[in-house]
């Protein structure tokens, strides 16, 4: 599956014991994104589990969508989650990640900045964003509220919406503490390689400032 166009963007889907998970979501990414950036409509994604390597066809496994107007390669390897504990809320006004770039540097660069946290919260405008490689949710006693601004529109940020699991809310960043007045009290990280659940929620009180 090559091609000759650049690989501009990317798309990371979650495979489980060789089912390719939210297939129609990372699709319909895939078309937003090519017409914002080249007025034209995107590959073909295209993906059977014949794609799959032999040998990871069993567990939680990640691929990797490498694409601009054409695919320009498919990769897979083994997925472990990454292990965040703490969090360090950072300003980061300028910093745009609505396509989902294969350029991560912007991104890297920020979360440069976590200091002895694991991990960054990015704060555009006063408001929660995202992590540098997640979506957010929120837990309060009765609802899980995630960002209305988020640096990227996730698959499974999406998904979850569409239930109507989790609700878009403007989050400043000085209600990440306890006893804040929105109840939150804790952070849950998501994205398509973690659907909810698939990591430990962060309590508020280890967001850093």
């Amino acid at each position: 599956m090559k091609g000759t166009g650049m690989p501009d963007f990317i798309e990371t889907i979650r495979v489980v014991d060789g089912s390719f998970r939210l297939l129609p979501l990372h699709a319909a990414r895939m078309r937003a994104t090519c017409r914002e950036a080249y007025g034209c409509e995107a590959p073909a994604l295209g993906l059977s589990p014949a794609d799959i390597p032999a040998g990871m066809c069993r567990g939680t496994v990640k691929c990797r969508v490498r694409y601009g107007r054409e695919i320009g390669g498919v990769e897979f390897e083994r997925y472990e989650p990454r292990r965040v504990r703490t969090l360090r809320a950072v300003s980061a006004d300028g910093l745009d990640y609505h396509l989902k770039h294969a350029d991560r540097a912007a991104l890297d660069a920020v979360r440069g900045l976590r200091g002895d946290a694991d991990e960054v919260v990015i704060v555009r405008g006063g408001l929660v964003a995202d992590t540098s490689f997640s979506n957010l949710l929120f837990r309060t006693a009765d609802r899980l509220l995630t960002p209305r601004r988020p640096l990227l529109k996730g698959v499974m940020r999406r998904w979850l919406l569409d239930r109507g699991i989790a609700e878009e809310a403007d989050i400043p960043a000085d209600m990440l503490v306890a006893g804040n007045p929105l109840g939150i009290t804790e952070a849950l990280m998501i994205n398509a390689m973690l659907p909810l659940g698939a990591v430990a929620p962060i309590p508020v009180e280890r967001i850093l400032f």
